[in-house]
């Protein structure tokens, strides 16, 4: 591959890829190839850093853990506190095959990003690895709540702000308290709003299953019902056979849920998913993510029937 890489410009590889809402396999193939080279070839530890870090979210997004792991850790090495994070989170969710939350624990420790304070926090609140403190888990969920309840409504933040990671664990917090207010709703009502933009415009599955967590913890709060405000309600739709249909653009587009050998399915058009998330991760429409079009979908109509019957 090095003779080929003298003939275009590796940088020029990496902007073409972050310029594609959908890489094709040659694309990312080009893309990994790139990286590879500019991180073997980097002389500055701050590029080496940078561009390792780029390929380790790259196989985060596919999933694809143990080579996520290899390249943070090139930057873990470095002192670079966000791969020590992810690293952390990786092993906090044994997502590589092994849990380990002692090695979570030291990572989030010598990082100390409000990700990984908020983990941490995590830790204290299940007892996991450190002796079970629900007073420090509150004391440091409110710390970093300080921090960043400003940007709540300055919507400039909200592609980078953790506000709804850590307004839903302030929520889930007095919920376990019975000491949950009004106040609590709005700060879940905003957190959906800020991981709908933030999926927008940085899509990751990992944000999809923080909105999960945000709207099932409203229901609690409120009570679940199916009036739906966007297609992000599905997480929290439990019927097992049901049809959704909405607009986009000047099409009417349809939406069968149905149950197939114990699992719920999602139909979409000639693509099938394996529930909600999946849907909400992998959907297009018109060759768009459809939650990068979630705000233009409009006139969500949703007919249910018993289990026992397909609206289909």
């Amino acid at each position: 591959m090095g003779e080929v890489l003298k003939d275009y410009d590796p940088y020029a590889e990496m902007h073409a890829f972050y310029r594609r809402d959908d890489p094709t396999e040659d694309e990312q193939f080009r893309f990994v190839e790139a990286m590879e080279y500019l991180i073997r070839t980097a002389w500055d530890p701050t590029d080496k850093i940078a561009m390792s870090f780029n390929l380790a979210m790259y196989y985060r997004d596919i999933k694809n853990f143990p080579l996520e792991k290899k390249y943070l850790e090139i930057g873990a090495a470095l002192g670079e506190p966000v791969s020590k994070e992810q690293l952390g989170i990786l092993w906090y969710y044994g997502l590589c095959g092994e849990q380990d939350f002692e090695r979570a624990f030291h990572y989030f420790e010598d990082s100390r990003t409000k990700c990984s304070l908020y983990m941490i926090a995590d830790m204290y609140r299940y007892g996991y690895y450190v002796a079970r403190d629900l007073k420090r888990c509150r004391e440091i969920i409110e710390d970093l709540f300080a921090g960043v309840e400003s940007e709540r409504g300055d919507f400039r933040f909200a592609v980078s702000t953790p506000f709804p990671e850590i307004a839903l664990r302030l929520v889930q917090i007095d919920l376990e308290e019975g000491a949950d207010t009004e106040f609590d709703l709005d700060c879940l009502f905003d957190a959906r709003d800020i991981l709908a933009i933030r999926q927008k415009h940085r899509p990751f599955w990992g944000n999809i299953k923080t909105m999960h967590s945000v709207l099932k913890t409203t229901g609690e709060m409120c009570g679940y019902d199916y009036e739906f405000i966007d297609l992000y309600d599905l997480l929290t739709f439990e019927a097992k056979n049901a049809v959704v249909t909405f607009d986009y653009g000047v099409t009417n587009h349809t939406l069968k849920i149905f149950e197939n050998d114990g699992e719920v399915v999602y139909q979409f058009y000639q693509k099938w998913f394996h529930g909600a998330e999946e849907f909400l991760e992998k959907a297009r429409i018109s060759r768009n993510r459809i939650t990068t079009v979630n705000e233009q979908i409009s006139n969500i109509s949703v007919t249910q029937a018993s289990n026992d019957s397909r609206l289909l």
